[in-house]
C-alpha cells in the first residue's frame, strides 16, 4: 500500500490521463442499477477533473437496445436486466450525470458496449495517440467496469493508478474486497491512492 503522501512509483507528469468511468444517470439515479454509494465519489472526482480538465476522458456504458440485439451471453444478461435496455429505460439515462456532464465535451466522451473502456476502438486510438505516462482511473463500479479497464491497462503496460475515494460500487462489500484484496495482487502494476495524494503528485501546466 502507498505511503500517505506519495505514490509508490513516484510522481505523475503532465502526460498522465484521468479516465472517468461511467458516471452516468443510469447508475446515479433511482432505477434497477442505482448505487447510492456511488454518489459519494462525485466530489472527489470533480476535484480530480478540475486539477487537469484537459487531461480527463470520460466513458459511457451503452446498454443494448433490446436483448435480442446483444451478442452471445449478453443476450441472457439483458433478458435478466431488460429494464435497463434502451427500449425500456430510454437512451437518456445513459447520459453522464448532470454534475459531470458540464466538465466533459463530446471529443472526450467514449462509448463502450462492454465493461472494459478498451472495448471502444475510439478510446484505444485516443490512448495510443496520447501515449500517456500513466492512466488514473476513477468512476463506477470498482468491481466491474473500473476493474475490467484496469486489467486491460495493466496488460497493455500502462502505469495504472486507482483513485480509491473516486471509485465506488452498488455493492459496498465487493468494492471493499476489490480495493483490499484484488488490486493489491497487482502491486507492481496498480497503485492505490486517494484523490488528494494524486493531485499532490500530479504536475500539470
Amino acid at each position: 500500500m502507498n505511503k500517505p503522501n506519495n505514490l509508490p512509483f513516484g510522481p505523475l507528469d503532465a502526460s498522465a490521463l484521468h479516465i472517468c468511468i461511467d458516471m452516468q444517470r443510469i447508475f446515479l439515479e433511482p432505477g434497477p442499477w442505482y448505487g447510492e454509494a456511488c454518489l459519494s465519489v462525485m466530489e472527489p472526482q470533480k476535484r480530480l477533473i478540475g486539477h487537469a480538465p484537459s487531461r480527463s476522458l470520460f466513458t459511457r456504458f451503452i446498454t443494448a437496445t433490446t436483448a435480442e440485439q446483444a451478442n452471445g451471453s449478453w443476450q441472457r444478461y439483458y433478458r435478466h436486466w431488460h429494464a435497463v435496455t434502451q427500449t425500456e429505460a430510454g437512451p437518456e439515462v445513459l447520459d453522464l450525470h448532470p454534475e459531470i456532464l458540464p466538465l466533459a465535451h463530446p471529443g472526450n466522451i467514449f462509448d463502450k458496449l462492454t465493461h472494459d473502456a478498451f472495448d471502444s476502438v475510439e478510446f484505444c486510438t485516443r490512448i495510443a495517440n496520447e501515449a500517456p505516462s500513466a492512466l488514473i482511473l476513477s468512476g463506477i463500479e470498482t468491481d466491474v467496469c473500473v476493474l475490467a479497464t484496469a486489467m486491460s491497462a495493466v496488460d497493455l503496460g500502462y502505469r495504472t493508478v486507482i483513485a480509491t475515494d473516486g471509485v465506488a460500487s452498488s455493492m459496498p462489500a465487493s468494492h471493499e474486497a476489490t480495493i483490499e484484496h484484488i488490486y493489491p495482487r497487482f502491486d507492481q502494476q496498480i497503485e492505490l491512492a486517494n484523490v488528494d495524494t494524486i493531485i499532490r503528485c500530479w504536475s500539470v501546466p
